[in-house]
């Protein structure tokens, strides 16, 4: 089965191939150029290159979130459209689980950090991919007091991560920090295996806050 997986939940975005559990090709760029640009330009070169129609898809795995309001409803709209016309299945994973799952073979404990802004952030931990807590968004001292207890090496990823990297009591490295669509694409693969799977009418983003347009409207009643 050919997986494809999506990413456009930070600025940083992509688009992996598999086949199966091997990673046929991937495009991850970082540049200020916006998911709706370069995304289907990336899908179209990826299955190109790898000499695939994308009627040979069978199975989409989209990053839904949190993460950037514009992106995430680019790529989860991609993958519903993709789902629909192909019909075939789609398999959602959060933001901070294709972190985990992309960095689970650290020996300790791995902390997704996604930027909120204003000094919070969207955060999950993980111990082999496998999770310690439920997701949230906190202030980043919060984030901070939680992990001083766990008496473990701990590795912070994610673009929360290198915008707060100052403050962590760990090295951040930029390069290695920023999710690859390939993680999310085995993840979704793991999970339709395991029997989780949706259709373009159910997936949605994972936004876990309101988006400013609906906080300006609630203060409006």
């Amino acid at each position: 089965m050919y997986v494809l997986g999506i990413d456009t939940s930070t600025m940083t975005g992509g688009v992996a191939l598999l086949r199966d559990d091997e990673l046929v090709g991937e495009s991850v760029l970082n540049i200020r150029t916006t998911h709706s640009e370069r995304l289907l330009p990336a899908l179209e070169g990826l299955l190109g290159q790898g000499g695939l129609d994308v009627k040979q898809l069978g199975l989409l795995s989209v990053v839904t979130g949190p993460g950037s309001f514009t992106g995430l409803r680019i790529g989860v709209a991609t993958a519903k459209g993709l789902s629909y016309a192909l019909g075939i299945p789609t398999v959602g994973v959060t933001t901070l689980e294709a972190y985990g799952w992309q960095f689970r073979f650290f020996p300790g404990v791995v902390l997704a950090l996604v930027d909120a802004r204003r000094e919070n952030v969207f955060w999950q931990a993980f111990r082999e991919g496998m999770a310690l807590n439920e997701p949230s968004c906190d202030a980043l001292s919060h984030v901070l007091t939680w992990s001083e207890g766990l008496g473990q090496e701990l590795l912070f990823v994610g673009d929360g991560a290198i915008s707060h990297g100052a403050k962590l009591p760990s090295r951040v490295r930029p390069s290695q920090s920023l999710l690859r669509p390939s993680a999310a694409a085995d993840l979704g693969y793991k999970r339709f295996l395991q029997g989780a799977a949706q259709d373009a009418f159910t997936l949605n983003p994972t936004y876990m806050r309101q988006t400013e347009a609906e906080r300006k409207w609630q203060k409006q009643m």
